[in-house]
């Protein structure tokens, strides 16, 4: 794809953008996320795939940020058919990849472009599908996004973000057109209309960053072995041997009785209470103290302190 794009831009006219983005917190739990393709509402002339192109971009900036599990999803056939010609009996059974393993998507962002423009250095004209630009003077090009996040299990949308920017080069440019520059190479980050695409993305990953829905990690029992629970947490998460543990099952969720909404997860009942034995970096095994009917998934809590006389 090409844009056709009338500017020659001098040394000096871009800047570029350093993003630092933030660390997510120690116990918080990435969320898992997809992107699908934009939707093009700038009205922009030239040929390039502004759709499919900015979802790319999108990717990896989330990517780049730490602070999202990106799942593929705008070639996800392509995904399954790969699977399915492993299980065929033509490839050899070494390296197969295993089937419903597939990771599950929390939230789907949508984006749409609403300003794809060029302004500035004299008169514009369309011809023979290329943006020629006359004359001299500044060049100014800005970008606006909306990206929408969508929670999956629920279908709601939880937010919205907008996002902005303007890139300019003041130095005069001469009569020419530009060619053969894809969208999202290194060419095209070098013109104002790139520079303010992507700044205007990593401003939309930073309010997704403080924008989402946040979940913490919880200590829970990852297998159930005779007299022996194996937990998900370890050193890393700051365990250590001979510490106490009340397990519990699953509370029953309290609804708000209008919306249905969940309100608040309590924890359960206690079924038993366990040590930890033995500490790895990102698992614990524990013995059982008390109690009976341990099972995959329940919830551990730090035990009460016996009361003092």
């Amino acid at each position: 794809m090409f844009l056709a794009c009338g500017l020659f831009l001098t040394a000096g006219g871009c800047r570029t953008l350093f993003c630092a983005y933030p660390r997510p917190a120690p116990d918080a739990i990435v969320p898992v996320i997809a992107v699908s393709s934009f939707e093009n509402r700038s009205g922009f002339p030239g040929e390039w795939q502004l759709g499919s192109g900015m979802a790319d971009l999108l990717v990896n900036e989330l990517i780049t940020s730490k602070n999202f599990t990106v799942v593929e999803r705008r070639e996800f056939d392509h995904v399954m058919k790969e699977l399915g010609m492993q299980q065929s009996p033509q490839f050899r059974a070494e390296g197969r990849m295993n089937r419903g393993r597939l990771i599950n998507v929390h939230y789907l962002i949508r984006g749409t472009i609403t300003d794809f423009s060029q302004t500035g250095g004299g008169a514009f004209q369309v011809i023979f599908r290329k943006l020629y630009t006359l004359g001299f003077g500044g060049y100014s090009a800005r970008v606006a996004l909306t990206l929408t996040l969508v929670d999956v299990e629920s279908g709601q949308i939880v937010d919205s973000v907008f996002c902005e920017a303007s890139a300019g080069a003041g130095h005069a440019y001469s009569q020419t057109a530009y060619r053969d520059i894809a969208f999202g190479g290194s060419a095209f980050f070098k013109t104002p209309l790139g520079q303010a695409t992507r700044d205007a993305i990593q401003q939309g990953v930073i309010r997704l960053i403080h924008r989402m829905p946040s979940q913490m990690w919880e200590l829970r029992v990852a297998e159930a072995q005779d007299r022996t629970l194996i937990l998900n947490g370890g050193a890393s998460h700051g365990l250590r041997a001979g510490t106490l543990f009340e397990v519990r099952n699953e509370g029953q969720p309290i609804t708000d009785p209008v919306t249905g909404d969940t309100l608040a997860v309590p924890p359960g009942p206690a079924v038993g209470r366990v040590r930890i034995r033995q500490v790895g970096e990102h698992i614990a095994y524990a013995e059982i103290v008390s109690g009976s009917g341990f099972r995959r998934g329940q919830r551990l809590t730090p035990a009460p302190m016996p009361a003092t006389p």
